[in-house]
């Protein structure tokens, strides 16, 4: 079994502000088609058996803000107009009608980020994974059964993969590492005071050659230190100091437990709901194909496709193929006596 899991807002996101010319009777619908359309090419170009689209909830970073309160404080909303909010909030709301009707899976819950959602999933999950996102916090997620799609690097990672990383190449499984000793300015998350990208692998080339814990960074820097007292970078590291005061050994376990998803932070119902996405069937009921192709023209999705007779079922054709899938799974289990 082969599964896709995509970061929603990230994937429609891309689409919106990428597709800003795609216009129906005034209404743009750029983010649509480029969500629509990446999922039935990723279904064909993967081999899939399964897709799973997580949203980010209300307060999803309620959490960790409650943890470090500079918790994404920095962050300017991409969409700011009333206008473009309220554009990405009915694409947003439509794709899910779509996906509803498609037979693909998607979970959005309260207090829950999709990243923790995602890294559940992966991990609880024993099928074949594939993870599509451009948030490098997910990279963290490689393994053996799991792989990462970066739409901006366009390339399909896996476990033993080198990365660019702010400019710099590392080694896959490192790039949290690298976020909890030097930050992440996109999270507004505070690093150790002049420790970059550079400096760090100076310190510690072994982040070019293989995984590294903080256990590891902690050990070096001790050694570094007994080898010259004077380098204030080190010791900066080992007093975890940053640019809002001296944390000591509490630096090490705030800036891990904010940045891994070794532990996603998620409320019962998430867990729970997540749980059956993985291992239950789909109920058939009120799904259409013939709703699909209704909101296709409402949408006017068809403006867009290839001028051809059979535009319309090769568009549809992967998410006939996903329905038939599902459809499957749930006659297999009824004939194994499996419903209850």
């Amino acid at each position: 079994m082969s599964v896709l899991l995509v970061d929603g807002d990230n994937l429609l996101t891309i689409g919106f502000f990428g597709l800003k010319n795609y216009f129906y009777k005034g209404e743009h619908i750029g983010g649509i088609y480029h969500f629509m359309n990446t999922l039935r090419k990723s279904f064909e170009y993967y081999k899939l058996d399964k897709i799973v689209v997580f949203w980010d909830g209300e307060d999803g970073a309620a959490t960790r803000k409650r943890m470090y309160h500079r918790y994404k404080e920095n962050r300017r909303e991409r969409v700011r107009s009333d206008n473009e909010k309220q554009s990405y909030g009915r694409q947003r709301k439509r794709v899910q009608q779509y996906l509803e009707e498609l037979y693909v899976r998607q979970g959005e819950f309260e207090f829950c980020e999709t990243d923790d959602c995602i890294a559940y999933y992966s991990q609880n999950s024993l099928e074949n994974t594939i993870i599509y996102s451009s948030d490098g916090d997910l990279t963290q997620l490689v393994s053996n059964t799991t792989k990462v799609y970066n739409p901006s690097h366009r390339k399909l990672y896996d476990q033993n993969d080198m990365i660019i990383y702010d400019h710099e190449e590392i080694h896959i499984q490192n790039v949290k590492i690298v976020k909890i000793i030097c930050g992440d300015r996109s999270d507004n998350i505070a690093g150790i005071k002049n420790m970059g990208i550079k400096k760090f692998i100076t310190l510690f080339p072994e982040v070019k050659e293989r995984p590294l814990t903080v256990n590891d960074i902690i050990e070096k820097s001790n050694k570094l230190f007994e080898e010259d007292k004077n380098n204030a970078t080190v010791k900066n590291l080992l007093t975890g100091v940053t640019k809002y005061g001296v944390f000591g050994e509490e630096f090490f376990t705030l800036n891990e437990s904010i940045v891994s998803l070794d532990q996603p932070f998620l409320t019962d119902e998430a867990r729970e709901t997540i749980t059956a996405l993985i291992h239950e069937e789909l109920d058939p009921e009120g799904r259409s194909y013939k709703n699909t192709m209704k909101m296709m023209m409402e949408d006017g999705i068809f403006t867009v496709l290839p001028k051809s007779d059979d535009a319309w079922i090769n568009f549809l054709n992967p998410f006939l193929r996903l329905t038939r899938k599902e459809k499957n799974k749930r006659v297999i289990k009824f004939k194994n006596n499996e419903f209850e």
